[in-house]
């Protein structure tokens, strides 16, 4: 049984359960901006029309998809059990991302949004690592968001907004922004060990690996971890059918160290952002969610739904 397996072995299990179809063609690509001076926000994506509605509210457009039903052709969601008869249902993940940046000055302002939100998750350790290192990670659902938006909308916060629909089980990256060579950052550990490090240039990001869970195909669980790629590319050697190849590739680093499991039904939404020893700088959660545009900083906070559709 899942249930009985060690954690990764039920997360591998897990992934297994779903078969997912082609990804979307233009991939993960977010208009992001800055730090040109007089560059204008990004354009909030065709297939939202309101940037502000609460994440995972159903969208109009092509990448929202209809609204769940995995019930068999020709009943009811509540007449029968998504794979009551035995049957396989392909089932397609759609990811609502918004980032919100808000202006940092004396007051960081994204540490409200926590009175919201669910933090511990389960894990009240992970929830101290990640505020050691700068990050701090929750759960929201549609009652939360009223308060959220006035949050970011009363600190003058931009918004970017993007909607994909993920088939192949290839994990979500969500570009944050590059880092300058030679960037020094502190890491923290399980058990108060503490570590370093410096970056070569290249992109921050955030990583989403996702599955479904073992219960609920209506629901998805994500895990979400910092990840950085270099600029340049490196060239390999690899085998390829027997033969020798020299294929060329960006180096770079997953920090699974900081990996977050949370599992999000409809209407729930995991929100990311910064906690308050990010301020201090040299932290990953410094480095990966503070940014720059006309000599104005910002503070990132990511908000990230995940909902399920079947394929006829």
């Amino acid at each position: 049984m899942i249930s009985n397996m060690r954690p990764i072995d039920r997360w591998r299990a897990l992934a297994a359960c779903v078969v997912l179809m082609g990804c979307d063609q233009r991939g993960w690509d977010f208009p992001v901006w800055g730090p040109k001076r007089g560059e204008e926000p990004p354009r909030v994506s065709d297939s939202t029309a309101d940037a502000w509605t609460a994440p995972g509210e159903p969208q109009a457009g092509p990448e929202a998809g209809p609204a769940v039903d995995l019930s068999p052709p020709g009943q009811s969601a509540a007449a029968a059990a998504p794979v009551a008869d035995g049957r396989t249902y392909v089932l397609r993940v759609h990811f609502d991302v918004m980032r919100v940046d808000l202006p940092v000055t004396e007051t960081r302002h994204s540490q409200k949004i926590w009175n919201h939100l669910a933090e511990t998750m389960g894990d009240p350790g992970l929830t101290a690592l990640l505020a050691r290192n700068g990050f701090r990670a929750g759960v929201g659902d549609q009652a939360d968001w009223p308060a959220l938006r006035a949050i970011f909308e009363h600190n003058r916060a931009r918004v970017t907004r993007v909607a994909r629909a993920a088939q192949d089980g290839t994990p979500l990256t969500i570009p944050l922004g590059p880092i300058a060579d030679g960037s020094s950052y502190f890491l923290h550990r399980r058990g108060g060990g503490l570590t370093g490090g410096t970056l070569n240039a290249g992109q921050r990001s955030m990583r989403i690996e996702y599955a479904l869970s073992a219960d609920d195909p209506q629901r998805v669980i994500l895990r979400a971890m910092p990840a950085f790629q270099e600029q340049d590319v490196v060239a390999k050697t690899v085998e390829r059918d027997g033969e020798l190849v020299v294929v060329r590739d960006h180096e770079g680093r997953v920090f699974r160290e900081l990996a977050v499991d949370v599992e999000v039904g409809p209407g729930q939404f995991l929100v990311i952002g910064e906690s308050a020893s990010a301020a201090g700088g040299f932290l990953l959660g410094s480095w990966w969610l503070d940014s720059s545009l006309e000599l104005e900083k910002f503070e990132t906070v990511l908000c990230i739904s995940a909902r399920t559709t079947r394929i006829e």
